[in-house]
């Protein structure tokens, strides 16, 4: 029955993602530093250009009122007018104690500049006499007392340090502009990207969450932050989708293959009901317990199949030394296979560790030798089973190799599902589930399972990481 969705999740807001909030606060903050930095610049200059020209004025006043003191007043007036008629000269006006105007390149001034001695670092408005300045300019200066009670100003033009300012605040606008208008456009180019993708994100997962578990989210193959969680989430999806397909076989497979056992086990029940003689009834009864036994065994491996692929069995990891694992083995069913006139050989090319459960471990390795001698060999032949531990740098390989019929290349995916046995082996006791468990416990050791070609027969391979 398919899951049921009581609404589709709404599509992404533009306005919403992250992208684009990040992208306007980033927009904020660089503007705010900007207009910062531009104020600063601003101010930096324009002081900069003040003492300058406050430097430039104090020396030029050091030498008028040296001159004075030396030569007096009149030598002092005919420098300034010499001074005054250079160009690029400072700002020059010599009033008497009447307020005339005796000297200088300044034809009026604001009344107040002379009130007192001092800097002027205010600017001021003043007229120049030649006429060649633009109207209403601005300067500072320095007023300076002369004895006699006149008055002498030398000053500096500072209409081109509002002209600065004005065209650095210009800039600044202008720039500012600029980057608030590239940010939109980008956040809007950005955000319309993220909230496609996004979308697409959201249908897949509308599709998925309806039960089609074949959907995969989309990569585009940039390897973002978006397609590495895509890639993580496809693996997710793969796994469910496998152990969903799973339970279903595992479902399909009990309702197929456990339905003889039970009607054998009921038949026998029957029987035993009407059996009248005691030793008839004792052996009816064991045949029972024996069924039931195999039907327990057969539940027990599909549990420990279940809670090892999906990690609830909470089994302690340890390393394990292979060869001695190996060798344990080999030990245990050499006999079994000589009772058989067969035999079962040892090669062991190096002595690795892995981390992982040593019964878990033996336990896979046991069906492997167990399916080897039951089914590795042909009729009428003694099983030749070897037995083979192998190296490289990352990983550690047990190879079970018989010279049986082997399983043919189109077989060997689907024996590895649980209750699957081939036609050559349905006349023989088992349940299917011994492959199941290898692979199952492969995986969980982070390892796989193998099966190749030993031409004749079967190569099975347990391959493990070595610890690090």
């Amino acid at each position: 029955m398919p899951w049921m969705v009581e609404a589709a999740p709404k599509k992404a807001s533009l306005w919403r993602t992250t992208a684009v909030r990040l992208a306007l606060l980033y927009a904020i903050i660089f503007s705010i530093l900007a207009i910062g930095v531009v104020a600063y610049i601003s101010a930096s200059s324009a002081n900069l250009l003040l003492r300058e020209t406050r430097i430039a004025v104090d020396e030029d006043v050091r030498e008028l009122a040296l001159l004075q003191r030396r030569f007096g007043t009149a030598r002092m007036i005919r420098m300034i007018e010499r001074r005054s008629r250079r160009p690029g000269a400072n700002l020059y006006h010599v009033v008497g104690p009447n307020g005339r105007i005796l000297a200088g390149n300044i034809s009026s001034i604001e009344r107040r500049v002379l009130e007192r001695p001092g800097w002027r670092l205010r600017p001021f408005r003043y007229t120049h006499e030649a006429g060649r300045r633009r109207s209403a300019p601005s300067a500072i200066g320095h007023v300076f007392q002369l004895s006699g009670g006149g008055r002498l100003l030398v000053g500096r033009d500072v209409t081109s340090l509002g002209q600065v300012r004005r065209n650095v605040r210009q800039a600044a606008t202008i720039a500012l502009g600029g980057m608030v208008m590239t940010v939109l456009f980008l956040t809007f180019f950005l955000g319309r990207r993220a909230v496609r993708r996004l979308d697409k994100v959201i249908e897949t997962t509308s599709r998925v969450v309806g039960g089609d578990l074949s959907q995969r989210l989309p990569i585009t193959g940039g390897g973002d932050e978006y397609d590495r969680l895509s890639t993580a989430l496809n693996h997710v999806l793969a796994r469910v989708e496998k152990l969903n397909a799973g339970v279903r076989a595992v479902s399909d497979n009990i309702a197929h293959d456990l339905r003889t056992p039970l009607t054998r086990l009921r038949n026998r029940a029957e029987a035993l009901s009407r059996e009248t003689k005691k030793a008839k009834r004792e052996e009816v009864a064991m045949e029972i317990v024996a069924e039931a036994d195999a039907l327990i065994a057969t539940f027990d491996a599909l549990l420990l199949i279940s809670q090892t692929q999906t990690g609830a069995r909470n089994v302690p990891m340890d390393d394990v030394e292979l060869r001695s694992l190996v060798e344990d083995l080999h030990e245990l069913f050499e006999p079994s296979a000589e009772e058989e006139g067969g035999h079962l050989s040892l090669t062991v090319e190096c002595t690795p560790t892995v981390r992982g459960n040593r019964e878990l471990l033996a336990q896979a390795l046991t069906n492997l030798l167990d399916n080897a001698l039951k089914y590795g060999h042909r009729e009428g032949e003694t099983p030749k089973v070897t037995l083979s531990l192998t190296c490289d740098e990352t990983h550690a390989r047990i190879a079970v190799a018989d010279r049986g019929l082997g399983i043919d290349e189109a077989d060997r995916v689907k024996v590895l599902t649980r209750f699957a046995r081939l036609d050559a082996s349905r006349s023989k006791p088992g349940s299917g589930l011994g492959l199941s468990l290898v692979e199952a416990t492969a995986e969980a050791h982070g390892g796989a399972l193998h099966l190749a070609d030993n031409e004749p027969g079967l190569k099975a391979t347990f391959e493990l990481p070595l610890s690090q």
